[in-house]
């Protein structure tokens, strides 16, 4: 079996539950898309890595399940708690299984007192390659579209120092996204940005994918 039990406590409501969680011995990377969307070698851990309470709701990806002040607590317990129906949440899981879970941590991260646009940005874009995975491009657009909106705005308010993502990775995210939809010229204006910038001279791995799919976006105009 590739997955297993996790112990989680609530922050909302202070419920103990378990969720499914996968053995890092059965995750085995096949290849990546240049959005990042990743593909594996039988179980995706994708699909298992959104945790859900399910007495209240309360749902987010696995690193931000704790990360949640007392006046995000008591929003959500306005927003999310109030009207949530318990139910099961499947242990092992499809990709629209995946989807209508990502779905509920949304809900959360723009149900919460400060909405943090990066967050909102990583589930819209998990969401695109779900569809992505189903073949589904019509809704893989429209998730693409809406975390490019949200990675626009994190950008312009300054916020792109996380983690996980520096300032140039999520310019190159900006500049591909604009490309997966089919805006080129807008993908061209922020790869070139990108590739002239002093934060891609710190980082340059996202440099050589830059300066790759601007040279896929020349060739696709030619």
């Amino acid at each position: 079996m590739d997955l297993y039990e996790k112990n989680w406590n609530c922050p909302v409501c202070n419920n103990n539950f378990k969720a499914p969680a996968v053995k890092s011995s059965a995750i085995k990377l096949d290849k990546k898309d240049t959005d990042f969307c990743l593909y594996y070698k039988g179980i995706n851990p994708l699909f298992y890595d959104v945790i859900v309470c399910p007495n209240c709701g309360y749902s987010a990806l696995s690193k931000n399940f704790n990360k949640i002040t007392n006046k995000d607590i008591e929003s959500i317990k306005e927003k999310v708690c109030s009207k949530w129906l318990k139910r099961n949440i499947p242990f092992e899981r499809t990709e629209l299984d995946a989807i209508s879970l990502y779905k509920l941590a949304l809900i959360s991260a723009i149900s919460k007192f400060k909405i943090n646009k990066f967050e909102v940005a990583g589930i819209l874009l998990r969401i695109a390659w779900l569809y992505r995975y189903l073949n589904d491009t019509k809704n893989e657009l429209e998730y693409l579209s809406l975390a490019l909106n949200n990675y626009l705005e994190v950008y312009e308010d300054n916020s792109t120092v996380s983690d996980e993502l520096d300032s140039a990775t999520i310019m190159y995210l900006i500049a591909e996204l604009y490309r997966r939809i089919g805006n080129f010229e807008q993908s061209k204006r922020w790869f070139s940005m990108l590739i002239s910038s002093k934060e891609a001279r710190q980082n340059p791995n996202i440099l050589d994918l830059a300066r790759e799919q601007i040279q896929v976006i020349k060739d696709i105009q030619v």
